[in-house]
């Protein structure tokens, strides 16, 4: 059996979790509604890059997830399993088969009257969450639903490794996590050549299991650590302003370092930053983790409105693209910031209605004892 003494309880993740689904939000905006003056430098390099908040999401639930099930092995064995996947199920599944019913019928109907074939490859591909392997579906069903997916293969590879995971030494399996990721990703260099593969195609093969893995391994590195609650790493996590001080230092120096990479390079015309570019911004997540752990005023209540956001993030993710779909297809004469306001008053707006009543209720009938609040994952 391995400690348990440490709390399970860590209101900065939810600050953290607003952060990356309002990332997310505000890329989109200036994606899809070709906000040009959005500058590429500044506050607007976060707008403009604000699709690593899914890279954020990944981390964090890389240490809530393993979290949870290295508490649940402690407490229940290998048993621990079936409540387990029956919690993650309740947890994701039923928002996310509303939201892709909601696309379909009323985003982009047209998907209906492609041949049965490619009805049934679509819908099939989706409820057995391997639509983010092809091309062909990827994120075709509300788009950033290919990151659920993805989550959803982890908390498997999550479920069955728990056992070992619980065992190795946080290091060791930072070094084959980054090891395997990185030769993955390598990999994929030598079929998809950088600077003439399609960047989108370079994209799904790079950013998939096993090409994440290192993201989600940080977490998980973290969330032993924590565990055990026997390092010295396990000191400078506890809530203090020294150690949240030291924590976003070290984040901001490694944000900053993969920021100015990131802008000195183009991304997909380079192997070595398609190989090593993510490691440094994981790392850089998982001191921004860090600093949400120790940081003493998390739990706050002058900060309840932003810890909410992190609430409903889920639904903040999986409601924002269609939001914002149904907004430029109506009303086409919205652009910059009323376009980034109306889609965020919307998207919250929903993902409040679901969280109160659906999601939430969810959470309050599935969570065990031993569990974390499983609000505190990506989904």
């Amino acid at each position: 059996m391995l400690p348990n003494s440490v709390p399970r309880s860590y209101p900065g993740i939810d600050l953290l979790r607003a952060l990356a689904a309002m990332l997310v939000l505000a890329y989109h905006v200036v994606e899809y509604g070709n906000w040009t003056a959005v500058p590429n430098a500044g506050w607007g390099y976060l707008l403009r890059h604000g699709w690593v908040g899914v890279d954020l999401f990944f981390t964090i639930s890389g240490f809530v997830i393993a979290l949870s099930a290295f508490d649940g092995l402690a407490k229940q064995g290998p048993a621990f399993r079936h409540p387990f996947a029956v919690r993650r199920l309740a947890r994701i599944v039923p928002l996310y088969l509303l939201t892709c019913l909601v696309y379909l019928f009323l985003i982009s109907p047209a998907m209906l009257m492609v041949s049965k074939a490619g009805v049934l490859v679509h819908i099939g591909t989706h409820l057995l969450f391997i639509h983010n392997l092809y091309e062909s579906t990827h994120g075709s069903i509300n788009g950033p639903s290919w990151s659920v997916a993805l989550e959803m293969q982890f908390y498997l590879a999550i479920m069955l490794a728990a056992p070992w995971l619980a065992r190795i030494n946080p290091w060791r399996l930072l070094l084959y996590a980054l090891a395997v990721a990185m030769l993955w990703r390598f990999a994929t260099t030598l079929v998809l050549v950088p600077g003439v593969a399609r960047p989108i195609i370079q994209f799904i093969y790079s950013t998939q299991l096993p090409g994440v893995i290192d993201e989600f391994a940080l977490g998980i590195a973290l969330a032993l650590i924590l565990h055990r609650n026997s390092s010295l790493i396990a000191h400078w996590l506890k809530p203090s302003w020294r150690h949240f001080g030291a924590w976003l230092l070290l984040a901001f120096v490694l944000l900053g370092l993969a920021i100015r990479l990131d802008q000195a390079f183009v991304f997909w015309d380079l192997r070595a930053m398609i190989v090593a570019w993510r490691p440094l911004l994981g790392a850089g997540f998982t001191a921004l983790l860090g600093a949400a752990i120790t940081f003493p005023l998390a739990s706050h209540r002058l900060l309840a409105p932003l810890r909410y956001l992190g609430d409903i993030s889920y639904g903040i993710y999986l409601w924002h693209l269609l939001v914002l779909i149904s907004l430029i297809q109506r009303v086409p004469q919205l652009a910059g910031m009323w376009l980034m306001t109306y889609t965020v008053l919307g998207t919250l707006a929903l993902a409040s209605l679901t969280w109160h009543l659906l999601e939430k209720p969810n959470l309050q009938k599935y969570k065990g004892a031993h569990q974390l609040p499983a609000r505190q994952s990506l989904s």
